[in-house]
């Protein structure tokens, strides 16, 4: 069990103590991953309706400032719902990580049957993979050794999501630097395109120069 403050919000995850018992036969691990694809894309729901009320509130973000010059609450957003909007899309971040690292094991323990159910799990793979979204930005250069490099991506990938950042409410690039920021030495899930078939990594930001967590560079 661990407890962190972001953007002033004390959270604390409860999970990580929690044992999860995996399906043994192939049919019920079968079961298991389509039940989490299901979780997976009502997390995401979620979290793209909260991220909604983000932007509606004058586009005020995860790090946006909620008082005025005079360190009174600011009068032209609702602080309460953002507050409120911020804490559940931290909390379902890491909803969805739960759920993509159990997705792995399920797949991975699949995967160690027999050859011929191993075939199946690479079916299940395939099969639970998320619609792909339209890509809106390309990988311009990697960094060798730098933490986007070491994660896989490179160089003329097209992103299709990171995270819960997607082109629906994608407004600019200090939105990556956002989620990067969030999930310093935490595994985010990145769909994207690479010579045309679509692929997911972990994104795993993490702290190697001044300044930088990834050290890669993005065109719109």
């Amino acid at each position: 069990m661990t407890t962190e403050v972001i953007n002033g919000i004390e959270v604390t995850d409860y999970r990580q103590s929690v044992q999860v018992d995996l399906p043994t036969s192939a049919q019920g691990l079968r079961d298991y991953i389509t039940k989490l694809s299901e979780e997976r894309d009502a997390v995401q729901a979620d979290i793209d309706e909260h991220s909604a009320v983000l932007r509606r509130e004058k586009n005020v973000g995860m790090d946006g400032k909620l008082v005025d010059a005079d360190q009174y609450p600011r009068s032209d957003i609702d602080v309460v719902a953002v507050r409120t909007a911020r804490q559940q899309v931290i909390r379902l971040t890491n909803d969805m990580r739960t759920v993509m690292g159990l997705v792995e094991k399920a797949l991975y323990k699949l995967h160690k049957l027999t050859p011929q159910q191993q075939n199946e799990g690479n079916e299940v793979r395939e099969r639970v993979q998320p619609p792909t979204r339209p890509p809106f930005l390309r990988v311009h250069g990697v960094i060798p050794d730098s933490p986007a490099h070491s994660s896989g991506l490179r160089d003329n990938d097209t992103i299709c999501q990171i995270g819960s950042l997607h082109k629906d409410n994608f407004t600019s690039l200090g939105d990556v630097a956002e989620v990067v920021k969030l999930s310093v030495n935490k595994a985010v899930p990145l769909k994207l395109i690479r010579d045309g078939t679509p692929k997911t990594i972990a994104l795993k930001p993490r702290s190697w120069q001044v300044g930088a967590c990834l050290d890669v560079m993005l065109r719109n």
